[in-house]
Order: structure tokens, then sequence, then C-alpha cells
């Protein structure tokens, strides 16, 4: 006998705009799969170590898989929430791995892909972003969307989406918090283009803190105080990935996948 269920594996936050992005998409997978339990998780474990000193508590990936299968659970579609194939979603792999060889560990255990999966993937993902960054933008305007970056291999995508941003429209970019191209790169970019107003938007599956603080923050080195020190006016719309119907829809394909594999035994 089957039974299934899904764990939405989310980097995680504690910011109250951030959860706007994670209400959003775990309203649609609810609608999706009606019968099946879905189970949140953080991948972070920082995050949860704040939520902890808070009084809050949420579960991570393994224990959240743990519980379910202290509950029967036979087979389960773990779905990443990450925008790019980084440190987080390869322990995701590595996870379902480890829980299928178990003797007493699962008998299907099926990752789905972050946002952006692949090179088709990065295609799907520029078009549906530029989309998102057509709306209000002026004719002569900017539109920054701002990326986490890591140290990982993944941050290619990072690289690639630009590259895929500049290709449909030369106007919109994506720079990274901890990678390349970073905010001095953007600034020198748009000072040669002749910039003089700015769109910006987190590329990040929620408007946490870091869309808070480090992209509209009134500190020094927030993006917004960077770029106005340039002469540049700024725009903000404090939007997450996960708030964006275009783009759940990408993740809810990559989770259909997931569920699909997971159902042949």
């Amino acid at each position: 006998m089957i039974r299934a269920a899904i764990v939405l594996a989310a980097f995680g936050s504690r910011h109250k705009n951030a959860m706007a992005s994670l209400a959003h998409i775990m309203e649609r997978v609810r609608a999706a799969y009606p019968d099946l339990p879905v189970r949140v998780a953080y991948t972070s474990k920082t995050i949860r170590g704040h939520m902890k000193k808070a009084g809050e508590t949420v579960d991570s990936v393994p224990t959240a898989l743990n519980r379910l299968l202290d509950e029967g659970v036979t087979h389960v579609a773990v779905q990443s929430l990450h925008l790019i194939p980084g440190t987080e979603f390869h322990e995701l792999l590595g996870l379902a791995n480890k829980l299928m060889l178990r003797e007493d560990g699962f008998r299907r255990v099926e990752v789905g892909f972050p946002l952006v999966a692949g090179e088709a993937g990065i295609e799907e993902v520029a078009d549906a972003v530029l989309s998102i960054a057509e709306q209000g933008k002026g004719e002569n305007d900017a539109v920054l969307f701002m990326g986490h970056g890591t140290k990982h291999d993944g941050n290619v995508y990072y690289e690639a989406l630009h590259r895929a941003f500049q290709e449909r429209d030369p106007s919109v970019h994506l720079g990274a918090m901890e990678a390349e191209p970073g905010i001095d790169a953007i600034i020198e970019r748009f000072k040669r283009d002749g910039v003089r107003k700015a769109h910006l938007l987190p590329f990040l599956f929620g408007a946490g803190w870091h869309a808070a603080r480090d992209m509209v923050g009134g500190g020094e080195t927030s993006w917004k105080t960077r770029l106005e020190r340039a002469g540049i006016e700024c725009e903000a719309v404090l939007r997450g990935a996960g708030e964006y119907d275009i783009l759940v829809d990408i993740w809810l394909s990559h989770l259909h996948d997931a569920v699909q594999r997971m159902s042949r035994c």
C-alpha cells in the first residue's frame, strides 16, 4: 500500500514579508494535491536557530521526513523552493538517496528541481522574469533583480540568467549579494549606460530580511543607498518570487514531475 506525502523545502525566513511567498505556494500546492499531506521544512540551520530562540519551531528536512516515516508514509516528494541548484538542493539529493537506502526508509523519495533547472530552465525562467520586469517600467528605466549568490558552482545559473535577460532586454539586470556581478559592477554599468532610474526587485523566494535590509534598507551598503548616491533614482517592489503565479507555475511543474516519478513503484 502506498502512503504518499509532499515536503516543501525552503531556505527559510522569519520576516513577515517572506511568509507571503510561502503561504502563496502552500495554497497552490494544497489545491493541486488535496489528497496528500503537505509539510514545510527549512533548510537553513541559522534560520531554525533564530526561530528556536524566539520560541518558534519549524522542522529541518530530515526531521520532517523522519516524522513522515513514523506516520507510515512510504512515498514522498520533496520540492525544493530554492531558486538555483546550489548547496541546499544538492544536500536534498543526498538525503533522499540516504533515506531510500535505509532498511527502514522510504520506498521512494523524489526531489523536485529548484526554480531554475538546466539550460532549458534558464530560458523558461528568463521569459517569466522578463514579463515581471515589464510591469510598471518606464521606457528608459533599468530593472535590477537582486539575487543572493553563492560560493557553490551553482552560481553559474545567476550568470546565465543575467545573460539571458540581456539578450532579451538590455535594460534588465541580475546582480548578486555574495557573488558577481555585485552592486559595484552594476553601478558602473548603469553609469556607462546613462541610467537615471532603476526598479529594484528581489530575485529571492521571499522578500525577507535581505530585501528589506540589503536591497532597500537605509544603511550605507544597501543597494538603494549605493545607487542613489550614484545619482540613480530607485523604485522598489518588495515581492518575493513565490508571490508570482508565473514563477510558482514553474515550481509546480517540477513538483508534478517529482510526484509522477514517486508514483512509479
